[in-house]
C-alpha cells in the first residue's frame, strides 16, 4: 500500500499545516459539488489541527453551512462530558464558526441505554448510508490503533459502525466507524506526534498485519498520508 509521509519539525507545525490542507480540501469539494463531508479524528493532534483551523485566516472564507462534519469514533459517555470527542471538537473549532447542528453528525451519548442500542439508534439516522468522506482524519494510539479499533479486537468487518464494549483504553464503552467506513474517504489522513507513538508509525509504514496495528489498514481512496513530528518519525527508516 502507498502512503505519503510527511514529516515536520514539531507537533505544533504538524497541526498548521493539516489544518492548511484541511481548508483547502474543504474549498474545493464546496467549489466542485456544493458540499463537504469531513470526518475528525480526537486527541491531542487531532483537536490542536481543529483549533488550528479556528485560527486560519482562511476560516471566515469557508460557507459552514455546507459542511457536514462526522466523528470518527467516540467515548460513550453522558452529554457535554468532557472526554466525549465531540465536546473537545466543539471547543476547539465548531464553536467558533457558524455551522448548523444538524450538520454536526455526532455519536449518541449514554442516555442509559447499551451502546449497541446506541449504534442502532445511529444507524437508523442515517439509514441512507453515510457519503464517501472528502477527508478522514485520524489519530493514532501507541498500540496502533485507530478509531476505537483496538489490536486483538474485532472490527467489525462487513459493517458501517461499531459498538465497542470492551476498550482496552477508558471508557470501555465507544462507537467508532469501522474500515469499511473510513476507507471510503477520498483521502484518509493520519495525524501522530511524539516518541511514544513511534514505534506504531514505524509498523504503519511497513504494513503491519492489522491485527497487530489496525491503523495500518487505513486507506484513502485517492490518498493516504502521514503526518507527524520529527519524534514520531524517530524509528522510521527514512
Amino acid at each position: 500500500m502507498y502512503r505519503r509521509l510527511e514529516v515536520l519539525p514539531t507537533r505544533s507545525a504538524v497541526e498548521e499545516r493539516v489544518a492548511a490542507e484541511l481548508l483547502a480540501v474543504v474549498q474545493s469539494s464546496l467549489d466542485s459539488r456544493g458540499r463537504a463531508d469531513i470526518a475528525v479524528t480526537g486527541g491531542t493532534v487531532g483537536i490542536g489541527t481543529l483549533a488550528a483551523v479556528a485560527r486560519s485566516p482562511l476560516v471566515a472564507i469557508v460557507d459552514w453551512s455546507r459542511v457536514h462534519v462526522w466523528w470518527g469514533d467516540e467515548r460513550f459517555v453522558p452529554a457535554g462530558n468532557s472526554e466525549r470527542n465531540e465536546q473537545q471538537a466543539r471547543d476547539a473549532l465548531f464553536s467558533h464558526v457558524v455551522i448548523p447542528e444538524a450538520n454536526l453528525h455526532m455519536f449518541p451519548t449514554d442516555n442509559g441505554q447499551t451502546v449497541e442500542q446506541a449504534r442502532d439508534e445511529f444507524l437508523a439516522e442515517h439509514v441512507d448510508g453515510f457519503p464517501a468522506f472528502d477527508v478522514v482524519l485520524n489519530g493514532i494510539g501507541p498500540d496502533g490503533h485507530a478509531a476505537s479499533l483496538f489490536p486483538g479486537l474485532p472490527h467489525g468487518e462487513g459493517h458501517d459502525v461499531i459498538a465497542v464494549a470492551n476498550s482496552p483504553k477508558p471508557p470501555a464503552k465507544r462507537l467508532s466507524f469501522t474500515f469499511d467506513a473510513l476507507n471510503r474517504g477520498e483521502r484518509v489522513w493520519i495525524v501522530a506526534s511524539g516518541s511514544d507513538k513511534s514505534v506504531a508509525v514505524a509498523r504503519i509504514i511497513a504494513d503491519s498485519p492489522e491485527s497487530e496495528t489496525p491503523a495500518a489498514a487505513l486507506c484513502g481512496v485517492m490518498e493516504t498520508v502521514v503526518w507527524i513530528d520529527a519524534d514520531a518519525a524517530s524509528a522510521v527508516s527514512i
